[in-house]
């Protein structure tokens, strides 16, 4: 017998694998360099990405949430808790700050099935993955400004518009938005 397939179910295992390669990747992403000691000599700098290293933690914190909210709405287990770093916040709540992001990403792949059915995933779940992938373009340079800017920053400059003007447009079109 054969299933059906669902758009939605590729859609969503194809966001985990982006974010999953993401989280692996941007730590080592060529963005600046830091100086500090490397144990090979005090003038000596280390290359390191923060910011990558920071959204690899955010992707990896995230998607350990909602591996623990589909666990606990399906009723099935969730991932191994050793699978990840554990913080405590001030509050008292527990937070994945880190860990085997491939382990918990094939967790949610085998879970894309049931989750593209549910009303939450559209409304919250999808958002919060679009918004990490929005992250990691950004950081990575990847990031395209949306066809009617460019169109509208070409029809400025060609009207012999300033710059003050076109960004006075772009700041009004972008707040109408």
């Amino acid at each position: 017998m054969r299933v059906p397939y669902d758009p939605r179910v590729h859609q969503m295992v194809q966001m985990v694998n982006q974010l999953e390669d993401a989280a692996r990747v941007i730590p080592r992403w060529k963005n600046q360099a830091a100086g500090g000691p490397s144990g090979s000599g005090p003038g000596s700098t280390v290359l390191v990405n923060v910011s990558g290293l920071d959204l690899a933690r955010e992707i990896h914190s995230v998607l350990v949430t909602w591996c623990e909210e589909i666990a606990e709405k399906r009723g099935v287990q969730p991932p191994d808790v050793a699978l990840s770093t554990w913080h405590c916040t001030p509050g008292g709540t527990w937070i994945a700050t880190g860990g085997n992001t491939s382990a918990i990403a094939m967790w949610l792949r085998q879970q894309s099935s049931w989750v593209v059915e549910q009303t939450w995933y559209i409304d919250a779940m999808w958002p919060e993955l679009i918004e990490l992938r929005r992250k990691v373009r950004g950081l990575m340079g990847l990031w395209q400004t949306p066809k009617a800017m460019r169109d509208l920053v070409v029809e400025l400059a060609s009207s012999g518009g300033s710059i003050e003007e076109m960004r006075e447009v772009a700041r009004a079109r972008r707040a109408n938005a």
